[in-house]
């Protein structure tokens, strides 16, 4: 039985399409020089632009994109415009008690691992801060032991349930064996999600569940989700951003 922590990728982020947008036809109004800024911050940039069709950049004050975004979201409050810049991110090394909170936020889309078709005899599992003490101590060890009999159990039933030892016959399906055998695994077993939202959405989320009363588990890994979002959209997610 393994300890694993969360690890966070980002599997794909916004991208402007650069023939499109470059294109200046006669009845084309809609386009405007690149600021500095990622494909994300451009976007949203475009997108609150659109608006008043102030591609021409009239406020000196902001004409870099960076500098627009950062007034009309954080100042101006204007968050809508960044709704349409997205992010997928991968979570691994995560708990189902993590899986748990973040699914409550229902503007976020989800794919997560499949106990019932997914083999947990040999899961990992994920120790809540508060039970990463120093080695060994008496809480880490008492929860270790607790999941290992879990999944000593897990094994068992699903055994049990897919071949019956007494009269040598087979009898439920592997996947219906692990769908009944799961309600043994505790909220440590390690699971893997996928999860995509616009940046709007990313930046409530990050906020909210980095707040100190926050589940502990759910601020260390949205510290991480933050830094992957800084490079797709680093006025919003960056060092030093303001908060809304």
């Amino acid at each position: 039985m393994k300890t694993v922590e969360p690890e966070v990728m980002l599997v794909a982020s916004t991208a402007i399409n650069d023939a499109d947008m470059a294109y200046r036809g006669p009845f084309c109004t809609s386009v405007m020089d690149r600021g500095e800024g990622t494909d994300a911050e451009y976007l949203t940039e475009f997108a609150g632009r659109a608006c008043y069709e102030s591609f021409h950049r009239p406020n000196p004050s902001t004409a870099d994109t960076r500098d627009y975004v950062r007034a009309t979201l954080f100042e101006k409050g204007h968050w809508s415009i960044a709704e349409h810049a997205t992010a997928t991110l991968y979570f691994t090394g995560v708990s189902r008690a993590f899986t748990h909170e973040l699914i409550r936020h229902r503007h976020l889309s989800y794919s997560q691992l499949s106990q019932r078709f997914v083999d947990e005899s040999e899961a990992n599992i994920v120790l809540p801060p508060a039970l990463r003490k120093p080695p060994r101590a008496p809480e880490e060890l008492e929860a270790r032991s607790a999941a290992s009999n879990a999944l000593d159990a897990y094994d068992y039933i699903v055994d049990a349930l897919v071949y019956d030892q007494l009269v040598g016959a087979a009898q439920l399906l592997r996947k219906q064996a692990r769908e009944a055998a799961r309600a043994v695994l505790p909220n440590m077993i390690e699971t893997k999600i996928v999860v995509t939202g616009n940046l709007r959405a990313w930046h409530e989320v990050i906020q909210r569940r980095s707040a100190p009363d926050a589940d502990a588990e759910m601020q260390e890994v949205m510290a991480l989700a933050k830094d992957r979002l800084a490079t797709v959209a680093p006025t919003i997610f960056g060092e030093g951003a303001k908060v809304a």
